[in-house]
Formats: C-alpha cells, structure tokens, sequence
C-alpha cells in the first residue's frame, strides 16, 4: 500500500502531544500517541508569562520526541502550538527553545485557525458534521460553525480553558454559570441555533467518560457519544456534591484521574454552549486539532467516500488476495443489504473484518472477532453501526452468537436479526468460495417470488457442498424465504 507517516506535536496549555500517524488517502491511523502534562498555561492569567516549570517539562518533551521520531525515520514532521503559547509574553522565546529541540519550524496557530484544523479534524471522524464544533484546551475554546462539514462563518476563540479561568474555582455554582455566560455574550456563531455541538478535547471527553460511569453505559468507546443537557447536568450535580462527599469524590477520581480538578468547570462550560446554541444533543469527538493538522498537509484531494475503505486496509494491511475477496463480498451481500437497508459502509466494514479471524484459535473466533470489530478506531461509524459490524462478523463464524448482555439494551432486536442476516450471507459466501475472490465472482443472490436464490455458474456446480446448502437455508430461513439453487 502506498501509504504516508506523518507526525504532530501539538504544543498546547494543559499537554504536549506526539502523535504518529499512518495515512492512506483521507484515512487516519494512529501508530503512536505520547503526552506529557506540561501545563505551560498554568498561572498564566496572573502572571502573562507562561509556567516556568512547564516550560521545562514541554522542552523536555520535544527533545525527547525529536530523538523517537529520528529511531522511527518519520520525517515529515508538524509541531503547532496553542493558546498559551499564542498570548503569553515569553511565548516567542519558548518557541525559539522548542525549535532548537526539534531542529524545525513551530507554527503558532491564531484562534481561528486552531478552530478551523479542529473543526476539520472532526470532519475526519464523524459522519455528515452539521452544526458547531466546539474544542476546548487549558486555555481557550474554539469554536467554528460547519454545514456540511464546511465552515460557514470565522472561527471564534473565548478564555474559558480551566488554565484561564481560575478565578471562578471557589464561587457557588450559579455565579460560576454567571461568569461563563458573560464571556460568551459577545459570540456570534452561539446565536445562530444549531441541532448538534461537537464537543473536542480531552476535557470534555473527561466529561463524557465521567457520565458513562453514572450511567453504566457498556461501550467504553468516546468517539461519537451523545449527550443530552440533562445527562451533561448530571454530572455537573455530581461533581458539585462530590466536593462534600468523599465516597463520589474518589469514583469521580478514579475516572477522571489528573482532570479531576477541571471536571466541574469544563461540564458547566458546555452546559452554557449547549443553551445559548438551544442544541438537543452534544457529541463527542475524539478527532480534532491534530487530525485537522494531518489532512491540512496532504496536498492530494481525496475522495471522503474512500475514507472508510482506506482506514480498513490501513488497520488490516490485507493481502491483495484478502482486499479483492472483500470487495467480492461487498457485491455478493449487496441485495441482501437493499432489502434490509443496510448502509454501504456498515456492510464494507463488515466485509473487510468478516474474514479476520481465519487465522485465529477455531473454538475462541465469535468472541475475538466480536471484539475486534467492535472497539476499531472506525471513522464515520457510530455505536450502532459498531455494534452492527460486530454482531454481523461474529455471525459468519457461529450461527448461535449471542450479544453480551450489557450491549443487547444498545441495539434493537431488528438490528440484531439484520446483523445475523449480513453475518449468515457472509458465512454462505466463505463455503461457497473457499474464500476465494475468483470463485466467488461467479456466484450471485437474488430475492424473487418469495425465494432466496443462489445463482451458480455451471463450471462451479461441484463446488456447491451440503454445508453450502445449509448455509443458504439457514439465510433463507432468517428472511423468511424458500431457498434455491440455479445454475446458469
């Protein structure tokens, strides 16, 4: 595969980021990820200098990075730095440091353009973006207003990062609101009303894992999590009591460990964005700055229709013999996926993985698939698609795949009888064809007359076995058809 490894520091005021990535396309994979939490903003509102202590940390960090990326050949490298780099006084100094470190340039991104890389990186993520992106660090917070995954106004940036607003930390919480709401008074792009916030940030992906453990959610997957504003004031109740009660503090500790402290205040700020954008519904993403950064640098156009495919054999790295076969797969379940209405990217994505576990132990594959497919770092799938894949992959290799029961309330049993649908279509096509792209290509289904027919080229007539035509039974019986073999 010809594909690209690029790099990113992300110098911002809370972290000092390196993240490899191996790029294919439009597509995105992480390869390495490294932070250090340099908190270069802190004191910074006090003093307008950055932290003397962070400065030390960070320097240390990039020459530190600057040695990993030599061992690992990675050349094309992108260092950027933030919000307290941006404002403070001896910023320029600290970066002329970092770029004897590195031996490289360091760009000093404005607050619109840190909006606009953070806001394409969600783009790389999620599927149809639609509405605000809101990224908020140790210092600032981004916003940028998308339709259709494109920016309709200039970006904004407002100081309300935990590192920037420290003078609110001791006030009762309706004065806390108070002072955040005043600070977003003069925002243009919150009046313009929106039906999604697309929430950025490790603080806000705090707040998010902080209410799956209130709520007991079982996917532990923070890309694409939804939030309703009840569910944010959720938390925001439960951190405000865990202050008094030393039983919830040390739950609250336990998940959100080093931003324990900034928990509070990042859930009352996206409390305030999610009412004065009169949104039904924050979702969380786990791309932003650094993808945005990534695609920003690729100077080929892509097609976004690719992407998928493209992480898929990123993640993969199948043989062309294994790519071609899941392509064929793609075509064979294609009239099963248009009567069950199936998206084309759930069904590749089921295609690709379908065959992973050949090469793993026989009695354990249902399961290890089933994880597999689940905790992928997909782009564009949500959590019911995830589900969907998994429950459709574990499906080719048992007939009797049974969804855990925490996961089973996350998906509707149509859902699961459609994914055992996609899953038995699979398993016929495996038998069938040996798993070969050649053979398959001469086989076809057809839904007709109440009858599920596999249509057979002559010169494979030998190649259709008992477990083939029970296989197809199997797949008729779940459709509620007859099953049938021509051969043409």
């Amino acid at each position: 595969m010809d594909f690209r490894r690029l790099a990113v520091i992300d110098i911002g005021s809370n972290t000092c980021r390196l993240v490899i990535y191996d790029v294919l396309g439009v597509a995105l994979l992480q390869s390495f990820n490294e932070k250090a939490m340099a908190g270069l903003g802190r004191g910074l509102p006090e003093t307008g200098m950055l932290s003397k202590e962070g400065r030390v940390i960070a320097l240390e960090a990039c020459r530190r990075y600057a040695a990993i990326l030599k061992g690992l050949g990675v050349s094309e490298i992108y260092p950027v730095a933030t919000a307290a780099v941006r404002v403070a006084s001896d910023g320029v100094d600290f970066v002329k440091d970092v770029e004897k470190s590195l031996g490289r340039p360091v760009q000093v991104l404005s607050g619109p353009d840190e909006g606009r890389l953070s806001a394409s990186g969600v783009v790389t993520g999620l599927h149809e973006v639609d509405g605000i992106v809101a990224d908020l660090g140790g210092s600032s917070l981004e916003l940028q207003s998308l339709r259709g995954g494109t920016p309709r106004q200039k970006g904004e940036t407002h100081l309300l990062g935990p590192l920037a607003f420290t003078d609110a930390d001791d006030k009762p919480l309706d004065k806390r609101r108070k002072a955040i709401k005043q600070t977003l008074k003069s925002s243009k792009i919150l009046t313009s009303k929106t039906e999604k916030l697309y929430a950025v940030g490790g603080a806000w992906r705090n707040v998010a894992a902080v209410h799956m453990e209130l709520v007991g959610y079982p996917l532990h997957i923070l890309q694409g999590y939804k939030m309703t504003a009840s569910d944010v004031r959720e938390v925001i109740d439960t951190a405000d009591f865990a202050r008094l009660d030393k039983v919830t503090r040390s739950r609250l500790q336990r998940v959100a460990k080093r931003r324990y402290g900034t928990l509070l205040h990042t859930a009352i700020v996206l409390e305030a964005l999610m009412k004065l954008a009169v949104t039904k519904e924050v979702i969380i993403s786990a791309n932003g700055l650094r993808e945005g950064v990534v695609i920003d640098a690729l100077s080929e156009a892509q097609a976004v229709e690719s992407q998928l495919q493209d992480f898929l054999r990123l993640y993969l790295r199948p043989s062309f013999a294994a790519e071609t076969y899941a392509n064929e797969l793609v075509r064979f379940c294609e009239p099963i996926s248009k009567v069950l209405s199936i998206s084309k990217s759930v069904v590749t994505a089921a295609c690709y993985l379908a065959d992973s576990g050949s090469r793993m132990h026989p009695d354990h594959r249902p399961k290890l698939v089933y994880d597999q497919a689940l905790q992928a770092p997909y782009p564009k799938l949500g959590h019911a698609d995830r589900l969907f894949v998994a429950h459709a992959c574990a499906s080719r290799y048992t007939f009797k795949h049974v969804i855990p029961d925490a996961l089973k309330k996350l998906q509707s049993e149509a859902d699961q009888k459609n994914a055992r649908i996609l899953g038995t279509a699979l398993r016929l096509a495996g038998v069938f064809s040996g798993r070969s792209a050649s053979i398959l290509a001469h086989a076809a289904l057809r839904l007709e007359d109440q009858e599920l027919i596999l249509q057979v080229g002559q010169a494979e007539r030998n190649l259709v076995s008992e477990t083939g035509k029970r296989r197809l039974d199997q797949l008729a019986g779940l459709l509620g058809l007859t099953a049938k073999i021509e051969f043409s």
